[in-house]
């Protein structure tokens, strides 16, 4: 499909509630629905919108939106959409699969480059510059427009706003979801646009400097520079502002996010739900591919069934006690924990043992002497895992 002219939307400021008023992000142009041209269209359509100004003029963004009339190649059929904003990790791009996989579970889904390139990783005109295809997490510049978690948090907001303008999405029916330095963003983004009415950041947490592999990036900074990088962009400022409920999911022993940031992080949150799995990978494909994901958004957005909810567990003598919420069936229960003392969390080696589940409760042995960090889970008849809260017995975490 031949290239068309940049379209105006719309130049008058949108029409939404929301918290970025006030925040780093409360600047001219966040509030309007972005210009935006078709650059393809098959399965999922190529786009081009604009951002906000960088290097003295509006910065370009990349992005795959998909539909179920996409798919089909009938676009009237779409209508009364939910929506889903994608927002990929280190590495990563405008996933194209990602959009498609949402758009086949009937969503409205876009997935956008923040790195300034389009199909095939290659840089586009106007993109955010990159040296050597190296992403600059932690640069802090004498701009703030130059610095790259400021554009990358607008260019979500502004996908936010494009996405919402199109007729055939339900604007009350919208979620994110984001992998690694996405779920750092999703993070964030819960805080600072309330708009989404659910958030299922994927690895990415909060507290970066004190418990995750981002440390060594940020103690590379001079101490001014780290502390502005901190209190500019870490989560931890602005995800106790969410009202919307969230699931958090990560592996045990994730290399990028350790487990005492990320339960410094949940416990921010009022509304959510914890799925940590031992043995997870981290990679984009393994972070979008668990079912718990689109469950969770599903439930909220199209009042399909819940996940389960594990409570505050109780240890009392030699038994622990949790209880559960439930509407599908429960296959199996464990108590996760670990006995090691390696000071890096995701080294630890983790035990699992069947706990038992009766009606509404889950009952475990104690955690073995020795024990460091426990938590309950249990598996659906779906298949589908929840956790409960992590509980730290090392004096330290």
């Amino acid at each position: 499909m031949k290239k068309t002219l940049f379209i105006i939307l719309c130049l008058s400021t949108v029409i939404a509630k929301a918290q970025i008023k006030g925040t780093l992000w409360d600047v001219k142009g966040i509030y309007d629905i972005p210009q935006y041209k078709t650059v393809s269209a098959d399965s999922a359509i190529g786009i081009i919108y604009r951002g906000l100004t960088y290097k003295g003029k509006a910065q370009n963004v990349f992005a795959y939106y998909a539909t179920p009339g996409t798919l089909s190649g009938d676009r009237s059929k779409d209508k009364n959409l939910p929506m889903v904003i994608l927002v990929h990790g280190g590495g990563g791009t405008a996933f194209k699969e990602w959009a498609i996989m949402w758009a086949k579970k009937g969503y409205a889904a876009l997935s956008m480059d923040l790195r300034g390139n389009g199909p095939g990783k290659k840089h586009i005109d106007g993109g955010f510059d990159e040296d050597n295809a190296q992403t600059p997490y932690f640069t802090i510049t004498p701009g703030i427009n130059e610095q790259w978690m400021f554009q990358a948090v607008a260019d979500v907001i502004l996908a936010n706003n494009m996405v919402r303008s199109f007729p055939e999405v339900d604007v009350n029916r919208t979620a994110i979801t984001g992998i690694s330095w996405g779920g750092i963003i999703t993070c964030i983004m819960t805080g600072v646009d309330e708009r989404y009415k659910v958030a299922v950041p994927v690895y990415g947490c909060g507290y970066l400097l004190q418990g995750s592999s981002m440390r060594k990036g940020l103690l590379q900074l001079n101490e001014h520079d780290r502390k502005t990088w901190v209190k500019q962009y870490d989560p931890s400022n602005y995800i106790g502002k969410t009202k919307m409920p969230m699931l958090f999911l990560d592996g045990a022993n994730d290399p990028h996010f350790y487990l005492d940031s990320y339960a410094k992080t949940y416990r921010l949150v009022k509304d959510k739900n914890l799925c940590i799995k031992i043995g997870l990978k981290h990679n984009h494909h393994y972070g979008w591919a668990n079912d718990e994901i689109f469950a969770f958004i599903n439930s909220y957005l199209n009042k399909t069934t819940p996940l389960a909810i594990i409570g505050e567990p109780e240890l009392k003598g030699n038994t622990i006690t949790a209880k559960v919420r439930s509407v599908i069936p429960v296959r199996n229960a464990f108590l996760n924990f670990t006995r090691d003392t390696t000071r890096v969390l995701m080294n630890r080696k983790w035990e699992s043992v069947a706990a038992t589940f009766d009606k509404d409760h889950i009952n475990a042995p104690a955690p073995p002497p020795g024990s460091t960090i426990w938590y309950l889970s249990l598996t659906d008849d779906k298949g589908l895992q929840v956790s409960g809260p992590l509980q730290f017995i090392e004096p330290k975490l």
